[in-house]
């Protein structure tokens, strides 16, 4: 039997359900197949306060806040050195996956896409007019495919590490240790580290991530190996000699896919690049990927500007990898008690240079003055979303931005900026501003400005 889709979405993860309730929403032809039946197992239920923004655009937050998980407050931390720490850490979650898996894709369903599990598909192959992909004894025929299948990328593709190779090794423990107001534990050891939390209803998952030696030198013995590191842990010490769940091991390297992105496929999710689990932001990461996808993928299919859209997500992936490589080698870099081991060596980026001490200019001082833009700053077309679309815009760029800005605070900032030549001072562009923007908003860009010195003094 063959049937025929507009996209066809491959994994069921929070990136594939993502990208299948916004392309669904906006109208296009969409069906997910994904191998296992939901709800299903899956470990990483940690969930940062980010989360919160992209569950209003997904439009599930009051399902998610309502759905019993653990609401994150306190974390017990051993990091920096040897004394331990409670940190507070407001908005987090800890979920149970499967259970949280399962609210986006009933999203995704009910936006109008096409949910076909359990069912095990092929690796697609490219035709002339699209793609076909065997599920099961069927083949289905799709104009667009999307790869949201995690570290398996089943549509193929050359991926490469961007940090030093790392395995995690992950059990429960059942009963978990008692609640001491505490919801996580991380800690800090000479050759790894750990992180635990205790899960909604009843245990307590512990995850360790090493080396990959590490699990040769323990003769392959996973349970072995995970007992070691725990038992090396003020936090976890409790949990070594106790019972545990069978000890799973898993790929946790960051890496990044060469093409996420061409005019027919795209790759979402970890199938697109994997993060620092140190973040604990993988779900949010992976649904940012579907968001932005989904924009990229409806301008394709639309009669948009393709090479746009192509150029947008590739851009987006290379900034997401190296703003988490920076942050996570900062995080890795603030650990001082084994910083000589060679697993801390290995992921330590460079300590910052401090910024030498100046003067800050108040806002207040250029005011009077005629302004342009500071030297370094240029504006230049790039590809960012515009509504639903991915769009080419005129935007601010400058080595000390981390991203061309084209939009600041609702408002597109290259027309604003075009102004600064023909005012006598500041003060009057920030008047002709106010004419056509809400109150007090002219003020904010001026200030956003100023404060990261992209303006300066106009000579005449």
């Amino acid at each position: 039997m063959t049937g025929a889709v507009e996209v066809c979405i491959l994994g069921a993860g929070p990136a594939g359900t993502t990208l299948a309730a916004r392309l669904a929403a906006l109208g296009h032809d969409v069906a997910i197949v994904e191998r296992r039946r939901f709800p299903r197992a899956h470990v990483g239920e940690s969930l940062s306060v980010g989360i919160w923004p992209l569950l209003d655009t997904l439009e599930v937050r009051e399902r998610v806040a309502g759905a019993g998980f653990v609401k994150t407050e306190v974390a017990r931390v051993r990091w920096r050195d040897d004394v331990e720490e409670r940190v507070a850490v407001p908005g987090g979650l800890t979920v149970e996956r499967g259970a949280f898996d399962a609210l986006l894709l009933d999203r995704a369903r009910e936006a109008g896409a096409r949910v076909l599990t359990p069912s095990r598909a092929a690796r697609p192959r490219r035709r002339a007019d699209g793609w076909e992909v065997a599920v099961g004894d069927s083949v289905l025929r799709a104009h667009f495919v999307a790869d949201a299948t995690g570290r398996r990328r089943l549509l193929g593709g050359r991926s490469t590490p961007t940090a030093p190779r790392t395995l995690a090794l992950h059990s429960v423990c059942r009963p978990g240790p008692p609640a001491d107001g505490a919801q996580t534990r991380i800690d800090a050891l000479p050759d790894g580290w750990l992180w635990g939390a205790h899960l909604p209803g009843s245990g307590f998952r512990a995850m360790a991530f090493v080396d990959p030696p590490a699990l040769r030198d323990a003769g392959g013995d996973r349970t072995r190996l995970m007992r070691r590191l725990l038992a090396a842990s003020p936090l976890f010490a409790e949990l070594a000699s106790g019972p545990l769940e069978p000890v799973q091991a898993c790929d946790a390297t960051c890496n990044g896919a060469a093409a996420p992105i061409d005019p027919t496929s795209i790759r979402v999710g970890e199938a697109s690049f994997a993060i620092d689990p140190l973040s604990s932001s993988g779900v949010h990461t992976a649904i940012g990927t579907g968001l932005a996808g989904a924009a990229a993928v409806h301008t394709v299919l639309d009669g948009g500007d393709a090479e746009a859209a192509i150029d947008y997500y590739a851009g987006y992936q290379r900034h997401a990898i190296d703003s988490h490589a920076a942050s996570a080698a900062a995080i890795y870099s603030d650990h001082r008690a084994n910083r000589d081991q060679p697993f801390w060596r290995r992921r330590a980026g460079v300590p910052p240079t401090p910024a030498p001490a100046g003067r800050a200019t108040p806002p207040v001082d250029l005011l009077a003055l005629p302004v342009r833009l500071a030297a370094g700053a240029t504006i230049a077309s790039t590809s960012c979303i515009v509504g639903d679309r991915v769009q080419r815009r005129r935007a601010l760029t400058h080595p000390d931005l981390d991203r061309p800005v084209a939009f600041l605070d609702g408002a597109e900032l290259a027309p604003l900026l075009d102004l600064l030549p023909q005012a006598p001072s500041l003060a009057h562009v920030i008047a002709r501003w106010d004419a056509t923007l809400p109150a007090g908003r002219a003020e904010a860009i001026a200030g956003w400005l100023q404060a990261r010195g992209m303006l300066a003094e106009r000579v005449s």
